[in-house]
């Protein structure tokens, strides 16, 4: 960004725009999840879906996710950053102006399931070509910028949610719009593709899964971790907020705290990162976080407690995800920077659709076992990571 207010012509203006317009995607994505999420689930619910079918329905999106992954490493190789971009922006595109045309609970499964899908295949591209381009030494701010603009989406996706109440088509338009714009400028970028040239041995893509899950599968955990996080505390959470008598406005409120809070620390904690060591840092916010739940299992009765943890987790946690991409990063040459990235999002996915089931069950316990679900599961990171030995450029 100091690239682009410094010097407004030549390699380095088409440098930091491009990074800008990524940016632009991704919070338009994290936009279009946030306004979604809530926003099905209510009409769901107003259209007297059953609740497994409603929870179901959420689920098919990370489920598209999932189908995704596998399929996007080798287009990305053979076309490029912008023409795979471009086609997970058009599918969800598509899919968001369908949802008001098709009230129907199977068709909305099936458009989830296209948002999905879109959503890995822009966020597989993006991720892709931001590691390519950034030099190590920033990778845990540039991350941090990244994680923000999706979480900053995130947040304010839910905000359009009540637009449906005056006009019941007018959420959809709106994200489908945004996402046609950012569309259009990114048909105007000059297109590149991972220029690395692949090793004779690893030309299946079953020996590049092998190489970086044997070698590197400790970068992928906090993506598991953060998605596991995420989605429990936004499926589970209020179950068990409610059952402890705590109302629906308290509950959003402790959950945007949370949300908050983590875009606050995102660009200090990738400076921090980038100066103390992504795998060091990652392990100390993990038991930070921990620690932070681990309290919530003693003061989930207190309202103000509750609050204060969410921020202190929030601001800890935050940027789970995007440290470990910048970690993982560090780990691969850049020739298995696609697989990599590819592995990490379905890591991420697993952990979405994992957390919530989990949620459920630890629900049905006594209040005070419900948060050390994630006490136990961050406590479990940090100590793999610490075990975990491996260095820079020692995968081949």
């Amino acid at each position: 960004m100091l690239c682009l207010i410094k010097k407004m012509k030549g390699s380095c203006f088409v440098v930091s725009r491009r990074f800008v317009l990524i940016l632009s995607i991704v919070f338009i994505s994290g936009f279009t999840q946030g306004l979604l999420i809530p926003l099905l689930s209510i009409l769901l619910e107003r259209q007297g879906t059953p609740a497994y079918i409603n929870g179901l329905s959420a689920a098919v999106l990370y489920i598209g996710v999932i189908v995704a992954a596998p399929l996007m490493e080798k287009p990305l190789r053979r076309h490029g950053y912008v023409p795979v971009i471009s086609f997970g922006l058009l599918l969800v595109a598509v899919a968001v102006f369908a949802f008001p045309l098709l009230p129907s609970v199977l068709a909305w499964m099936v458009l989830r399931f296209i948002v999905g899908f879109g959503d890995q295949t822009l966020h597989y591209g993006s991720q892709v070509w931001v590691t390519s381009i950034t030099p190590n030494e920033k990778l845990g701010r540039t991350m941090s910028l990244y994680g923000m603009a999706f979480g900053l989406g995130f947040a304010l996706g839910p905000l359009a949610a009540p637009l449906v109440d005056y006009i019941d088509w007018l959420p959809f338009v709106l994200t489908g719009t945004l996402t046609v714009i950012v569309l259009v400028l990114l048909r105007r970028l000059p297109n590149e593709k991972p220029t690395d040239i692949m090793p004779e041995e690893l030309q299946s893509a079953a020996s590049r899964y092998r190489l970086v899950l044997a070698s590197a599968w400790f970068t992928l955990l906090p993506g598991f971790t953060y998605g596991f996080l995420e989605a429990t505390l936004n499926a589970s959470f209020p179950v068990f907020a409610t059952r402890n008598g705590y109302a629906l406005s308290e509950t959003s409120a402790l959950i945007t705290t949370f949300v908050v809070s983590s875009l606050i620390m995102q660009l200090p904690l990738g400076r921090l990162a980038d100066h103390f060591g992504k795998r060091r840092t990652l392990i100390t916010v993990l038991c930070i976080g921990a620690s932070a739940f681990l309290a919530a299992c003693f003061f989930f009765e207190s309202y103000g407690a509750l609050f204060a943890i969410f921020a202190f987790s929030g601001m800890a946690l935050g940027s789970t995800y995007s440290l470990g991409v910048a970690y993982m990063t560090e780990q691969l040459p850049s020739h298995l920077l696609p697989t990599g990235n590819l592995l990490a999002g379905i890591s991420f996915s697993l952990g979405s659709i994992l957390g919530p089931i989990a949620g459920s069950v630890f629900v049905l316990l006594p209040p005070a076992f419900y948060f050390s679900l994630f006490v136990g599961v961050l406590f479990t990171l940090a100590y793999l990571l610490f075990r975990s030995s491996a260095k820079p450029a020692q995968i081949k």
